[in-house]
Formats: C-alpha cells, structure tokens, sequence
C-alpha cells in the first residue's frame, strides 16, 4: 500500500499534478503532454444528495473510509463515528470505468471519502496509477530506470562541500564554486560522492531510481487514471475558504477484479462553519494517448455532530530548550482530533535545518497518536502555527506534555506540560 501526502510533501497541487510530476521525473518537460480529448461520457447518476443515510448499525472496523487513519500508529475513531458516516452515496460511469463513492463522512473540520474505480470491461482491463499504487511483482512486470534531473537550479550542502546544479540549455556542476566534470554514469558519480551523470545526452540523479510498469502478467491491458477530488463552493466557493486542495493525501489499492480502491483524506486549519460540506468526485482515466474524464458525481456531506474544543494552556512559562509553547487548541470529534499550535523556536547555530516537530504524550507518559500535519512560520521565522491531526478523546484528559524533537535526528529539546481547558 502506497500513501501520497501531496500537501506535506509537494505543496499545493492542482488536478493535472502527477502528470507533470511524471514529466518532470521521465524528462518530457519540453515534450507534450497526453492529448487532452475529452470523449462523450454517460452519466449514471447525477445527484446532490442533500442528505445521506448513516450506516446505522455497521462497526467502525467494518468500514473501509477510516482506512485512511491506519497507519502504524492508528487514529481510533471514538465509539458512534460510525454511526455519521454515509455508505453507497452514487455512482458515474463512461464506456471505460465505472467510479462509485462507497463511504464518505465530515465531521466539521475534516473529511473522508472511499471510492471505487472499476474496468467496464474486466477481462481485458487493469486499473493502476504508480504513484498511488505499489507494483506487487507476482502482478506486474517492472523495470527499474534511473530518474531524471529536473529542471532549475539546485542548490545544497554533501559532505562538507557547497554543491550547485544549473539545469538548463547547459548544465553545470560547481562543488564549491568550481565547475566540475560530470560523470558519466551512476557508478562514476557515487565513487566521486557526486550526486548526478550525463548519459546519452540526459542528465540523472546518481543515487535515485523508479520502478516503471510494462504490464500486468495476466495479460491484461493496464488504464492509468487519477482520481478528482474536490471541494465545492456555495455562497462561497472553496477558494475563500481556503480549500482548494483539501484533500491532500490519497491512497490506493488495486483489487482482483481489476478495479481499485481509493481513500482520499484532507482536513482545514480550522473548524468549518458549515451544515454540509460539497464535494465532487470523478476520475481521469489514459488511454493510450487520449484522456478520457468522467462527469463528477457531486455529493453533500452532512455535519453531524458539533465538534468539542478545549484550549491548551502551558503550565508555568511554557518553555523549553531554545522553544517556548505559546498557546493552542484542540477540537475534538469522533472521527479525530485537530490540534493548532503556535510556539516560538530558536534554530541551533548549526544543524536542525528541518526544525522541530512535537510529540504528544499524556500524564502517564504514554505517547498520544498523531498524523498528519502542516506548520507555517511568521515574516521573521520566529514563531510558528502548526496544525495536526491526532487521537480524539471521549473524556479530555486534564493535562498533556508536548515534546519538541528535532526533525531528522533522534534527539528532543525537552517537554512543557500543559493543562486542556474545556470551552
């Protein structure tokens, strides 16, 4: 099973970003892209569900949508989460695929979203997209290719020595501001602890390589498609609530059948003042050189329960070495918990590039789960708003500790207690 957080890891993003993530990692920048002919699609079922039914009755392990909180350390959804998720919400299809959404749930903040992309024609097809979806070897037939260096300028630190890369109409290696010759190959350039080559014109990464899927050994033809998942606007539009790419991490999972299930997950910085959430969901499907869209199915996800929040208040002055708590918040569901929190941070003079993240642990010392996340610094680089998603509670615990550890390295710079005050 393969995760892609496209916010933590790229930035925002927009609807034809793996596609030119792929060109840009295959070196096509200065080739074109599939041709974009959109083709007639039927329409199986336009709906704005202004009201779903719950899955009443269904565990919460029985359904697939939390999937997405289930990573090594999971996010347990508290008892009745199940009971505000909507099951079996629509479906749309062309002479291609067919795409259902089989779960779906907002709790006021965040949302979840399970869907299924199926082959109309089973037996000669094979749904799969490299970057969400590993490439078991017992289904595929792979090849490992080196990956190409993009294009701009790079510029870092290895081993010591000042490395700039210009990647342009020339390209140009300076080690210290001295232009230096380009290897040849992976192995020449690893020797010399260089981090690119040139080989038949094309420049690579030395120590990089990507798996390429030549095609599924049972003979089937393999349909490349991502999945569009979008917010909608009402009386406002996602853009004013700063959700154009709320869904920023999807995952994957190619089924027997030849179909594939896919988990989206996003979540605001702050809790929505909103009675439903629109969202649409289609899908791209490739077809040779041809791309092929699916009309969306729009959907209207119901806010079902009013989120709890309880502030974070830093026992004493908050401080730790070289961080100091400044304040925060917590809102609670049952699907999950949001956590803001801003803090100000003083990088050592040398290393700690990346900064610091937190842990969370309770008055026990057991450690809190926690998920994904985003921190934004202020103009001056001092102080800054983290925001994360983590274990909800059924009943608040009256104090917690927030560890800063430094990203990267094993190494903490300490613990602040802080007591959660109801609001």
């Amino acid at each position: 099973m393969k995760r892609t957080d496209w916010q933590s890891a790229f930035g925002e993003v927009d609807e034809d970003f793996h596609l030119r993530l792929r060109s840009t990692l295959n070196g096509l920048e200065e080739k074109d892209m599939k041709k974009r002919k959109n083709l007639t699609v039927t329409l199986l079922a336009a709906a704005l569900i202004v009201a779903l039914l719950a899955g009443a009755g269904i565990a919460a392990s029985q359904l697939g949508v939390f999937r997405m909180l289930d990573n090594a350390d999971p996010i347990v959804p508290l008892e009745g989460a199940q009971e505000l998720v909507g099951t079996n919400l629509g479906s749309v299809e062309n002479e291609l695929v067919k795409l259902t959404v089989e779960e779906a749930v907002f709790d006021g903040q965040g949302a979840l979203v399970q869907l299924r992309i199926a082959p109309k024609d089973a037996e000669r097809y094979v749904l799969f997209d490299s970057m969400l979806q590993d490439a078991p070897e017992e289904l595929f037939e792979t090849e490992r290719v080196p990956v190409e260096l993009a294009r701009g300028e790079q510029e870092f630190e290895m081993d010591g020595r000042l490395i700039r890369i210009v990647n342009g109409e020339d390209v140009q290696l300076l080690v210290d501001g001295v232009e230096a010759a380009i290897p040849a190959s992976a192995e020449e350039a690893l020797a010399q602890n260089l981090p690119i080559y040139m080989a038949d014109g094309r420049v690579y990464y030395a120590d990089m390589e990507e798996y390429r899927v030549l095609g599924s050994r049972d003979g089937r033809e393999i349909l490349d498609y991502w999945p569009l998942i979008r917010v909608e606007g009402e009386s406002e539009d996602a853009e004013s609530l700063g959700l154009e790419n709320f869904f920023d991490t999807m995952d994957a999972e190619g089924q027997a059948d030849g179909s594939v299930i896919v988990w989206a997950s996003g979540y605001a910085e702050e809790p929505l003042d909103l009675d439903a959430l629109t969202i649409s969901c289609g899908a791209k499907v490739y077809q040779d050189e041809k791309t092929i869209e699916l009309d969306a199915l729009m959907l209207k996800l119901p806010r079902r329960e009013e989120e709890r929040r309880v502030r974070i208040d830093p026992v004493g002055d908050g401080t730790g070495e070289r961080f100091k708590i400044l304040s925060g918040s917590i809102a609670l569901t049952k699907v999950r918990a949001y956590m803001q929190l801003d803090y100000s941070y003083k990088q050592a003079e040398t290393g700690e590039e990346m900064g610091i993240d937190f842990r969370i642990y309770d008055a026990d010392g057991e450690r809190i789960t926690t998920g994904s996340g985003g921190c934004t610094p202020d103009a001056d680089g001092s102080t800054f708003h983290m925001v994360r998603e983590m274990q909800s509670f059924a009943e608040v615990p009256e104090t917690i500790w927030l560890e800063a550890k430094v990203i990267g390295e094993d190494r903490t710079l300490g613990r602040v207690e802080c007591r959660l005050i109801e609001e």
